[in-house]
């Protein structure tokens, strides 16, 4: 296996966060995807908060909605290597 990071390859994750439907085996994301962020850790962590804020908190999808399209959130942190053209 690959490792992620080398010494001297300034690594950034990429996030995005993706509804999917079950029913449909369909998955969507937004506009605002992919964030950078500085780790894993950090991603890992923004992927599990954004994931809830999507689906519960801002409102997006009804009970019903979540139940009938069998809705469930995904997410990835992607490591890329900074090449500088990355920004945070």
């Amino acid at each position: 296996m690959e490792k992620i990071s080398r010494p001297g390859k300034i690594m950034k994750f990429l996030l995005t966060v993706y509804i999917c439907s079950a029913m449909s085996g369909e998955c969507y994301t937004n506009q605002d995807y992919p964030k950078v962020f500085p780790d894993h850790h950090d991603c890992i962590r923004a992927g599990l908060s954004e994931s809830y804020e999507i689906i519960y908190a801002e409102g997006n999808f009804t009970k019903e909605d979540i139940n009938n399209s069998q809705l469930y959130p995904k997410f990835t942190c992607i490591p890329k290597k900074d090449e500088g053209k990355i920004t945070t």
